[in-house]
C-alpha cells in the first residue's frame, strides 16, 4: 500500500498581524504558528528525529518565507493602505512593525534563514501546548476570543 503526503497551507492573519487568542486575559499562545506533535507524527517525525518528509516541509516552508520577505516593501505598502478599512487585526502602524519583525527585515538572508528555522524548533519542542489548548476547548467547550497582542 502506498501513502502520499499531502499538502495543507492555513493563513491565520491574526497570527500574522500579532494577535492573539488569549481566555481571561491569558495569553494561550506559546508558539510562533502551529506545529503539533500530530502533524509531526503524519511526516513520520518525532523528537528530534526528522523525517524526509518533515525536512521537505522545512524546505517549502522556508522557501515561502523567503519569498515573502522579498517583498516585504510590497507587503508592508499594501497593509499600510488597508490599516483604514476596519480590519480588527489591523488598526495600527504597531501591526505593521510586527510584520517587519516577522519578516526579519534588515537581517541578512542568512540570519532570517536560520530565525525561521529557529521558529520551527520552537514549534517542535512546544507544540503540546496547542494540542493542550485543543483539548480544553474540546473539554470546556470554550469559544475561542482573539486579543490584541499588547504593545
Amino acid at each position: 500500500m502506498c501513502f502520499q503526503l499531502g499538502n495543507l497551507f492555513h493563513i491565520d492573519f491574526g497570527h500574522i498581524l500579532g494577535n492573539y487568542k488569549s481566555f481571561m486575559g491569558i495569553s494561550k499562545e506559546r508558539v510562533p504558528f502551529v506545529l503539533t506533535p500530530d502533524f509531526l507524527y503524519v511526516m513520520s517525525t518525532t523528537g528530534k528525529k526528522s523525517s524526509t518528509h518533515f525536512l521537505q516541509f522545512q524546505s517549502i516552508c522556508l522557501k515561502a518565507y523567503l519569498a515573502l520577505r522579498h517583498h516585504t516593501n510590497l507587503l508592508i505598502i499594501l497593509f499600510s493602505m488597508m490599516l483604514m478599512t476596519g480590519m480588527p487585526q489591523l488598526t495600527s502602524k504597531e501591526d505593521i512593525e510586527y510584520i517587519r519583525e516577522a519578516l526579519t527585515v534588515g537581517r541578512s538572508e542568512d540570519e532570517a534563514k536560520q530565525h525561521f528555522l529557529d521558529q520551527i524548533e520552537i514549534c517542535r519542542d512546544k507544540g503540546w501546548t496547542v494540542q493542550f489548548n485543543w483539548f480544553l476547548h474540546l473539554v470546556l467547550g470554550i469559544k475561542q476570543g482573539v486579543e490584541k497582542r499588547s504593545a
